[in-house]
């Protein structure tokens, strides 16, 4: 038992792929709370359209690591926090790449 957010829609009991990605997805820091502006984002529906979300979201948090790690840290004091925090998701996602055995980019 977990709590996912109180925006959190549970698929049905039967529909064991959709569990697994919600499972997956929680693993990785996903949690269904929403302010009501935009709803609680993009949830893919099946193994695929998973694999491309894990594939986009780890090229984010690269990227995010990356424009961290070349700013001054004069400009950027808590600099050492913010690669750690990239850090961690980066490899949160990676062990979700393999453990669904999706090849890596």
């Amino acid at each position: 038992m977990a709590d996912l957010g109180k925006d959190f829609k549970a698929p049905k009991k039967t529909a064991v792929k959709e569990w697994k990605i919600i499972e997956s997805l929680f693993k990785t820091g996903k949690y269904f709370h929403a302010c009501g502006c935009d709803g609680i984002g993009y949830i893919p529906k099946n193994p695929n359209d998973y694999k491309i979300y894990l594939k986009t979201i780890l090229q984010f948090y690269e990227e995010s690591l990356i424009s961290c790690q070349n700013k001054p840290i004069e400009e950027f004091t808590d600099k050492n926090e913010e690669i750690n925090y990239w850090s961690d998701k980066i490899q949160k996602i990676k062990i979700e790449i393999t453990d669904n055995k999706f090849e890596e980019v």
